[in-house]
């Protein structure tokens, strides 16, 4: 059931016309309107990663153990680096190629036109550079987990190094750094709090320790710890300059990330231990949430053009801004509904003709 929630959270990161790096890179006045910006962009929409990650090691453990670790591999390329294949090409052919024919400043990181097979090999497989599909990055990023799976696995064993090893990755994560062990592709990663969380979940499964919680005033204490600190957090990203507090900004978006795995730890909690209608919608959806998170950025972009077409650029704190949110939102849901059940009767009708 949280998974389709994490995933909405993740898609608030590419809503175009929210700006909140402005509000972050300088000093901006403290009203609501430029506090909401930064707290949806730099606070919610980075909360679905995390626990996503910690969900995957956690689950992992159970994968190696009744599979193996070859069959993980290929099980996890199907899952991953396929649709990180064919989402990114499609997304090079119908959207990056003819902008960038138009206007060399977009994805300026990426030579994709005129042709270069070493931008579109990066910008497919994310090699050293965000993908054509940008939120797509994640899908390399937790392959690679996998890829060092046994390794993971072996450490979370060893008493006091397991401890140890967390403390290395957090410096890792509050820091930027990129690489594991060395600048190697592709043990270099986009965002290292992926690998971070995906040990930690490998460690709680060896711990024996169960993601959901089932003491209610726990679970809304974290909810509400997560709210707290991404509230705070997002008034200190509006009324600091972020090039004069960059060691702060690394240690206040490391805590709020740490949050929010525990505020979504709450929340899905709460989902499983009381079934409501909110529940029950979001079950509904998850079978719909993977193909969301592929094609989101394809329908905002596609639904952005036509909205402009026939509109001007609306206010995001207007009631022309929240419809043209609420319809895109609501659009790129029904468009990975339609696609997703599509892709299922078709494969059906092959499998019946095979």
């Amino acid at each position: 059931m949280i998974r389709p929630l994490l995933i909405l959270f993740m898609t608030l990161a590419h809503l175009f016309m929210i700006d909140h790096l402005s509000r972050m890179n300088g000093v901006a006045a403290l009203n609501f309107d430029n506090w909401l910006m930064v707290f949806l962009k730099a606070g919610l929409a980075k909360s679905g990663v995390p626990l996503l990650s910690l969900i995957s090691g956690y689950l992992a453990v159970v994968s190696l153990e009744r599979y193996g670790y070859g069959q993980v591999l290929w099980r996890k390329a199907k899952r991953l680096i396929w649709p990180l294949f064919w989402s990114n090409l499609l997304f090079i052919i119908l959207i990056t190629y003819p902008e960038q024919a138009r206007d060399p400043n977009v994805r300026p990181d990426l030579q994709i036109y005129p042709f270069d097979l070493l931008g579109w090999f990066q910008a497919t497989f994310a090699f050293y550079r965000l993908p054509a599909n940008e939120p797509l990055y994640f899908l390399k990023d937790l392959y690679t987990c996998f890829l060092l799976l046994p390794l993971l696995m072996v450490v979370s064993r060893v008493r006091f190094l397991n401890v140890a090893v967390i403390v290395w990755m957090a410096y890792k994560c509050i820091y930027l750094k990129s690489a594991f062990f060395f600048e190697v592709f592709p043990l270099w990663f986009i965002r290292f709090d992926i690998v971070f969380a995906f040990y930690v979940g490998i460690l709680l499964n060896f711990w024996q320790k169960d993601l959901v919680i089932k003491n209610r005033n726990v679970n809304l204490g974290l909810v509400l710890l997560f709210l707290a600190a991404t509230s705070l957090a997002s008034v200190a990203y509006v009324v600091l300059a972020k090039p004069d507090y960059e060691v702060l900004f690394l240690w206040t978006d490391f805590v709020v990330k740490v949050c929010s795995v525990a505020g979504c730890i709450g929340i899905m909690s709460l989902l499983a231990g009381y079934p409501g209608r909110l529940s029950r919608g979001l079950e509904r959806m998850s079978p719909y949430a993977y193909t969301l998170f592929l094609t989101h950025v394809f329908t905002f972009t596609f639904f952005t053009r036509a909205y402009l077409h026939f509109f001007p650029v609306p206010e995001f704190f207007s009631v022309a801004g929240y419809l043209y949110v609420f319809t895109m939102l609501l659009t790129a849901v029904i468009v990975s509904m339609v696609l997703k059940s599509a892709w299922t009767r078709l494969v059906v009708k092959v499998r019946a003709w095979a």
